[in-house]
């Protein structure tokens, strides 16, 4: 992006508001539209990782600000008023606004739509690991598939490492039909899933590298 102009990517800012003075709407020479946003501390825009490798370590787990874990925004937003380098406030002006935020779309719920249709609860979860398996084919990129217990795809990747693609059918919605929690789908979780999957075969590892949590929308 640098090399193509002066613009730059902000990663420690927050949208606090969006606002659309739609008198303004048709004029070409006006900026309708007005974006409060807010400033993180470092520790707000890159939290700590939860998850970690059987010998208690840290490990990535692919989450960072996104909409694999519990909307925590209100938590986020009182958090920065407490530390005075994230407590400013910027007034944006456009013509123009883009909405990229997928499906639990901010700025979709600030103009007030609705989703239409049905959503899905299909989840993924990815492992990068160093496999202890008795399955031949751990080596060879293949697609695994159960009759009742989903499908594993097998990527193997640099230092001994093997990606996982985990196909999660175990997943339970929240009270009153709520959306799963993303963030108590567990490592383990995630390799319990494979298991049941590549039975009779035995899976387990000896590192676990990397984890995430990946949506499906059909």
């Amino acid at each position: 992006m640098e090399a193509c102009g002066a613009s730059g990517v902000d990663r420690g800012v927050m949208p606090v508001e969006l606002s659309i003075d739609e008198s303004l709407v048709d004029d070409n020479e006006a900026y309708p539209i007005t974006v409060t946003l807010r400033h993180l501390s470092e520790n707000d825009a890159t939290p700590q990782q939860s998850a970690t490798s059987a010998n208690g370590a840290a490990i990535q787990d692919g989450l960072f600000r996104s909409n694999m874990t519990p909307d925590d925004t209100h938590e986020l937003l009182q958090a920065s008023k407490l530390d005075a380098k994230a407590d400013r406030e910027e007034i944006v002006k456009a013509k123009y606004m883009l909405g990229a935020d997928g499906a639990h779309s901010w700025v979709r719920n600030q103009l007030g739509f609705k989703l239409e249709g049905d959503s899905t609860d299909y989840i993924w979860g990815v492992l990068d690991i160093i496999p202890i398996t008795d399955f031949p084919d751990i080596r060879m990129r293949c697609a695994i598939h159960s009759a009742n217990a989903g499908s594993v795809m097998v990527i193997p990747r640099e230092n001994k490492l093997v990606r996982l693609y985990i196909q999660l059918t175990t997943t339970e919605k929240g009270e009153g039909g709520a959306k799963v929690d993303r963030s108590k789908i567990t490592p383990q979780v995630i390799l319990e899933s494979a298991q049941r999957i590549m039975a009779p075969y035995k899976l387990t590892y000896r590192v676990l590298d990397w984890v995430c949590r990946t949506p499906m929308a059909v």
